[in-house]
């Protein structure tokens, strides 16, 4: 019996011996899976709003990271060359970035810099509205604090083509003046003219749009602040509140705050359309790259606008 009992633990060695190999293979074969899902890209999983959240904690808001809602950057102004159509700029998917040639550049926006020009950073974007005085444009109000900063329409790898402008006065709601309310993260200011000419007569303008809804596919043009290329992004928008908008596009980082929204004809490559919204609002923007917001331009943004008219004729 004795070789009886030796055959039979060999063969239990054997048996566990396989189910230890077998079970070191599956906990292999659950790590290489977990590693996978942790390397997928974080865009895909920040569209779902659970996703969001989760993100958020690494991220940093729209305006550049210095940037806070007590502390924060002021464009200002120069320039004096004519501008041109811009051919169209190359498509891309839904939701998907891309850089956008100096070529192809809409001279209505441009990047926000501090009191040190070209030499300094750009912190913003911002863009030209019509106006009866030709002088204003829109951004977010988290990006203007003083009027020391300037406004450089058409920027691109350290070029100003059409000068730089200073800011002569901002125009933000008591709200958030008041408590920096992110339902009123907008901000107008007036523009200096430049050799005797406005912005708007050099660079050309956006009509500024209210209540224009979600159903339109919107462009978002701007400057992250690591980059002196503007990107762009055309999306569909979404309500995220009552008085907010979100929407879906990689690669809004820090700077890209202020970035118009943009509607109706000549809006797919930033040559015309309707400035619908700006980078801001909630968490600044967004603290995420992929997902950006804005405060619903509604009846608030309209006196908001007719205020910077009044202050400019003054």
């Amino acid at each position: 019996w004795s070789w009886v009992v030796v055959a039979l633990t060999g063969c239990a060695v054997l048996a566990f011996g396989g189910m230890a190999v077998a079970e070191r293979q599956h906990r292999a074969d659950v790590a290489a899976k977990d590693a996978v899902g942790a390397s997928a890209p974080a865009g895909d999983a920040s569209r779902s709003p659970s996703a969001t959240s989760g993100a958020a904690a690494s991220a940093r808001p729209k305006a550049a990271a210095s940037d806070s809602a007590s502390d924060a950057p002021s464009p200002s102004a120069s320039s004096s060359a004519t501008s041109s159509p811009s051919p169209s700029a190359p498509m891309t998917d839904p939701g998907v970035s891309h850089t956008v040639p100096a070529s192809q550049l809409p001279p209505q926006v441009g990047a926000v810099f501090d009191s040190d020009g070209l030499g300094g950073v750009h912190h913003c974007t911002a863009s030209v509205v019509d106006s009866p005085g030709k002088d204003l444009i829109v951004t977010a109000a988290h990006c203007l604090g003083t009027t020391s900063d300037l406004f450089v329409p058409g920027y691109h790898d350290g070029q100003a083509p059409y000068g730089i402008w200073h800011i002569q006065r901002i125009v933000t709601d008591s709200q958030w003046n008041a408590d920096s309310d992110p339902d009123h993260d907008v901000a107008f200011a007036v523009v200096e003219p430049l050799n005797g000419k406005t912005v708007e007569s050099v660079v050309g303008s956006y009509t500024l749009g209210t209540d224009q809804g979600t159903s339109d596919a919107v462009t978002v043009i701007g400057y992250p602040e690591v980059s002196d290329e503007a990107i762009a992004c055309t999306d569909t928008v979404a309500a995220y509140s009552s008085t907010q908008l979100r929407i879906y596009c990689t690669g809004y980082s820090g700077g890209t705050s202020g970035s118009p929204w943009l509607v109706g004809p000549g809006s797919g490559d930033g040559s015309g359309g309707t400035v619908m919204g700006v980078i801001g609002g909630y968490e600044q923007g967004g603290d995420t790259d992929d997902v950006s917001y804005s405060v619903a331009f509604g009846s608030t943004v309209q006196s908001l606008y007719e205020q910077a008219v009044s202050d400019a004729a003054d």
